[in-house]
Parts: C-alpha cells; structure tokens; sequence
C-alpha cells in the first residue's frame, strides 16, 4: 500500500453511479414541488381576489360586473351569475399544468 494515489476506477465508477441515480431521482421531484406550490400560490390568490371582490358588491354596493384580473402574470376571470335567490361569484384561472381551475362563492 504504499503506492496509493487516489481512488481505483471501480469505486469511481460505484461513486459516479451512485450519484447520478439521486440527481435523476431528486431533480424531478424538486420540479413537481416547485409547480405545486407556485399552484397552492395562485389559489390563494384566486382566493384572496373573490373574497375582496365579493365584499366589496356586499359592503360597497360595488355592481356585479364580470372582469378579467391579471396579477403576477396569472390571467384570473370573474364571473358572476345570478340565481334564485342568490349571485354566484366564480373565480376561473389556468394553472401551471395548463388545467382550468376555479373556486366559486355564493353571495346573497
């Protein structure tokens, strides 16, 4: 052992594969749980815009009028319907696995 310089190509071989298999397993799960909280983000900023919208047409008698928001590059659309004895606010955007979402609250 007196001529030992460093690691043979076996355990460089075993390093390197050993490596490679958690960088394959780890990177595409750090991707899913960057998209899922960029989604979780967005829904709580759907929530957070019909819940400002739905008080101001109940405590400001603003008119119930159909919009379009865009924030932090997020096209949300508004919709209100009218129903019997109530409106339906709904909220509608497209996350980032290009799904339609939407949350909906109802007003009286």
């Amino acid at each position: 052992m007196k001529n030992c310089k460093g690691f043979s190509f076996a355990e460089t071989i075993a390093a390197f594969s050993m490596w490679s298999l958690i960088v394959t397993i780890l990177i595409p799960q750090l991707v899913l749980l960057t998209q899922e909280r960029q989604n979780a983000q967005q829904s709580l900023q759907a929530y957070k815009h019909l819940y400002e919208k739905t008080q101001q047409v109940l405590y400001d008698q603003a008119p119930k009028i159909n919009e379009e928001l865009v924030k932090e590059d997020v096209h949300y659309t508004l919709t209100w319907e009218e129903e019997k004895s109530y409106s339906k606010a709904c909220l509608s955007w497209e996350n980032s696995y290009k799904k339609t979402k939407s949350v909906c609250y109802l007003v009286s």
